[in-house]
């Protein structure tokens, strides 16, 4: 009797294990599928004036954005936090003091993708 208790449970931890593994699986190819692979893309103006207000847009997907960080070229720095959002878009403004080629560049930081970036170019000039 001992013997057929010890059989039963074993053959039910083999079964419960093998549940268990079925039911993670969906799972975990559900996980994989979450979101986009990571991208990011810059739409601006060729050029503008300076003390004009210009504006740059962005669209980023991923599967986790944790944010964005947006360097204008004349050494100023934005960031947008995205607190693990899926897609993020939206218009970014700055205003530039000098003439200039400046390049604006957005790099998108995403917890399971890592890191993708894009480049405007702007070119800048004197107001009259």
């Amino acid at each position: 009797m001992t013997g057929v208790t010890r059989t039963s449970f074993g053959r039910r931890a083999v079964l419960i294990t093998l549940l268990s593994l079925l039911a993670l699986a969906p799972a975990s190819c559900y996980d994989d599928e979450i979101g986009s692979p990571l991208a990011i893309e810059l739409i601006g103006p060729q050029t503008g004036l300076v003390g004009q207000k210009l504006s740059v847009l962005y669209n980023a997907t991923g599967r986790s954005l944790s944010g964005i960080v947006f360097t204008w070229g004349d050494g100023a720095v934005d960031s947008l936090a995205t607190a693990g959002a899926q897609s993020a878009s939206g218009a970014r403004e700055h205003t530039y003091e000098i003439p200039g080629m400046f390049t604006v560049r957005a790099r998108a930081e995403d917890s399971v993708e890592g890191v993708a970036s894009a480049e405007v170019f702007i070119n800048i000039q004197q107001s009259q």
